[in-house]
């Protein structure tokens, strides 16, 4: 099994210790590799709700920091965003994702990307100040057993965001406000999702909207859409 995590920020810097710890010490019976996936900078404006001990690259930095706690895996880094250029490398077949981006244009990317691939697990979280969804895109032997990230949501189909890539210095310095524990509920349904398909085989629901001030969950059972 490899695990991709893309995205150490909000949301990924926390899901990664996480399921680090869970694979370390529930499943270290299986041939577990762990890449992160990110060519963000962790600076001193994240220790509000992200989750480092140090700065600099965000890969590297939770490579390192992972590494020296669960020393038994065997946890990799790439220290660049995701791109068309180098996704066929990232993300591989038999592949399980994690993505805890904050934009819609690699969300889509990612998503049609692995609309290509024959067998996949993609599981991706996002949220707003308050509230935000989990969402699982799981295709296996080239069908879609759920729908993939854009088939209910025209705003990643047709992203009108930028990529980080995409944009200025200026740009990336500015963020807009979030929550630790709107992040940490959104990295925890994650891990939830995880681990119903990987230890329990379950697929049941494929996205799950949640509110931190009406502390409600709404699980979707959702139809793949044909020739989406």
């Amino acid at each position: 099994m490899k695990i991709k995590i893309i995205g150490l920020g909000g949301i990924g810097s926390v899901l990664a210790d996480q399921i680090c710890r869970f694979v370390n010490y529930s499943i270290n019976d299986f041939n577990v590799e762990i890449i992160l996936i990110d060519g963000d900078e962790y600076e001193h404006k994240n220790y509000e709700r992200q989750n480092f001990n140090s700065m600099g690259n965000k890969a590297l930095t939770k490579q390192r920091e992972l590494s020296l706690k669960f020393n038994g895996l065997n946890i990799n880094y790439v220290s660049d965003y995701i791109t068309k250029e180098n996704i066929s490398k990232n993300i591989l077949n038999e592949d399980l994702v994690f993505m805890g981006v904050d934009n819609h244009k690699t969300r889509k990317l990612v998503s049609d990307y692995c609309k290509t691939l024959d067998n996949i697990t993609l599981i991706s979280g996002g949220n707003n100040y308050i509230d935000g969804n989990v969402q699982l895109y799981y295709r296996k032997d080239g069908v879609d057993l759920t729908p993939n990230l854009c088939a209910y949501h025209p705003e990643i189909d047709n992203p009108q965001d930028k990529s980080p890539i995409e944009m200025s210095c200026e740009e990336l310095t500015v963020s807009e406000p979030q929550l630790l524990f709107t992040n940490l509920t959104a990295a925890t349904i994650m891990c939830q999702v995880f681990y119903n398909i990987v230890i329990r085989k379950e697929i049941k629901y494929c996205e799950i909207y949640f509110d931190i001030t009406s502390m409600k969950t709404d699980s979707k059972i959702r139809k793949v859409k044909v020739n989406n």
